[in-house]
């Protein structure tokens, strides 16, 4: 691989978001962290006054309210963000009329999707960044962070959630729908994964379906590593899980792949 595709497409997401969406950007990603955090804080403070059950405090590991539905949160927004940005990829070739000619084209699509995913995942970052910042002077606390871990831990992640924005972008493609499809997705993953309260407090043929999307063992794996200073060892268990349902996401996506390819071909023949 020369990395062409990589860089020029990389090159193009940033400019647009850049220069044609500067002050709204700036804006979204500084409302997005503080109702993040603000979200949190009130529940805990009003919802909760401050008291947690045995039950939660068990599953949870943690009596930190704040700090756990924040770290949640804030992967969840991690993973809406990269998925979106990198499922609606094709749908906006369409949308735009260049859909067959990028397909025509002789270009890497591992590092067309590859590129968007590292643009996305450089904004959101810093969106991220800014949310940690303002969450600590609500009581929010990262102090027993372990970096190889977190470091490891977001790399596994990062993977899990660009297996799951392929799966999102073939169904779209296919459907030629985006707001139903994602939002239907994104509030499934929020309920399901873990994100404000442990998965053990669903019912059983829930959280049997939360065990198979990585989603829920990202969520765990990173929270891990910043709030209980979980390192790569000890979190080894989770990190292989996590590879089954990665591979489980990959093998979706080759069939709904094919699905759509096969849809195409009757398309042209119908045509022709």
């Amino acid at each position: 691989m020369n990395y062409k595709v990589l860089c020029g497409t990389m090159k193009k997401n940033l400019l647009v978001q850049i220069r044609a969406y500067p002050i709204s950007f700036l804006t979204s990603n500084l409302l997005d962290g503080f109702f993040v955090v603000f979200n949190a804080w009130m529940m805990e403070r009003y919802l909760f006054q401050g008291a947690l059950s045995d039950q939660f405090i068990h599953s949870a590991g943690m009596s930190d309210y704040i700090s756990y539905a924040v770290t949640g949160s804030l992967v969840y927004l991690f993973t809406v963000r990269t998925c979106l940005n990198v499922s609606r990829t094709l749908v906006t070739e369409l949308r735009q009329g260049t859909l067959e000619s990028l397909m025509l084209a002789p270009f890497n699509r591992i590092e067309y999707f590859l590129a968007s995913m590292l643009v996305q995942t450089l904004t959101t970052s810093m969106e991220i960044l800014l949310s940690v910042f303002i969450s600590i002077p609500f009581g929010a606390n990262y102090s027993q962070i372990n970096l190889p871990g977190f470091l490891v831990s977001m790399g596994v992640s990062l993977y899990s959630f660009f297996s799951i924005s392929l799966i999102l972008g073939s169904i779209m493609l296919y459907t030629r729908n985006t707001y139903l499809t994602q939002n239907t997705l994104f509030a499934f993953l929020f309920l399901v994964c873990g994100i404000t309260f442990p998965a053990d407090f669903l019912p059983a043929w829930l959280k049997h379906i939360s065990d198979w999307i990585p989603v829920t063992y990202a969520v765990t794996l990173i929270r891990n590593s910043i709030l209980h200073g979980s390192g790569v060892y000890e979190q080894s268990g989770l990190l292989i899980k996590n590879r089954y349902g990665q591979h489980s996401l990959y093998l979706c996506w080759l069939s709904i792949h094919e699905t759509n390819r096969k849809s195409r071909v009757g398309e042209d023949t119908r045509m022709r």
